[in-house]
């Protein structure tokens, strides 16, 4: 007779190998699992087992193009302006402003003052471009100018009171602490090239 060092409890032996089987099914269920699924499952990888989250809506809310699309009385005024500024059309400017608009900063006092800000504010910076950006939850205008080799933000443009899409206030900051603040994509090429072509047009008509 073999000497097993012992007697064995045959019922534990058989507990101890259906306990084996169990794990090492759930082994396999966790080996065969998909590696690729939607947010919320549980995946595996080379470190164990992870649960895949859910994109948060702050995901979205982070997105720089989702500055562009909002659409309210503020952000389509300014897309107005700034559409009338970077075309260079003065009368479309000053008529998206209300008659009694006010226009503090850089460009003057009043809208009396506004044609003959911007007249001289496009013979100093002939590659100036408006553009549409964001402060916190706010849409803001960018005043972008271009040095020969990079564009550069150089003025923040806010409107308030806007009422059946004329603009009661509009306000030119030089501040660059708010600035660095503000959220917004330079502008393209193309955009440049439209600028030098104002700037190729007045040189020519002064000439």
């Amino acid at each position: 007779m073999i000497d097993r060092g012992g007697d064995v409890d045959t019922g534990d032996a058989a507990a101890e190998r259906r306990l084996d089987r169990a794990a090492d099914e759930a082994d396999d269920a966790v080996e065969e699992a998909p590696v690729e699924g939607a947010a919320g499952t549980v995946r595996p990888d080379e470190f164990g087992i992870h649960v895949d989250e859910e994109a948060s809506s702050d995901d979205v809310a982070d997105d720089e193009d989702a500055t562009t699309t909002v659409t309210t009385p503020i952000a389509d005024a300014l897309d107005a302006v700034a559409e009338a500024f970077n075309a260079r059309d003065l009368e479309a400017v000053v008529d998206a402003l209300a008659d009694d608009a006010e226009v503090p900063g850089v460009l003057g006092n009043d809208r009396a003052n506004l044609p003959t800000s911007l007249e001289g504010l496009w013979r100093r910076r002939p590659t100036a471009l408006l553009l549409r950006g964001s402060l916190d939850d706010d849409a803001v205008g960018v005043l972008w100018e271009h040095d020969g080799d990079q564009w550069w933000p150089i003025a923040a443009v806010h409107v308030d009171d806007v009422v059946d899409g004329r603009i009661g206030v509009l306000e030119v900051s030089e501040d660059p602490g708010l600035l660095e603040q503000v959220r917004c994509e330079p502008p393209e090429v193309d955009d440049l090239e439209e600028g030098a072509r104002w700037r190729e047009w007045e040189e020519g008509a002064e000439g």
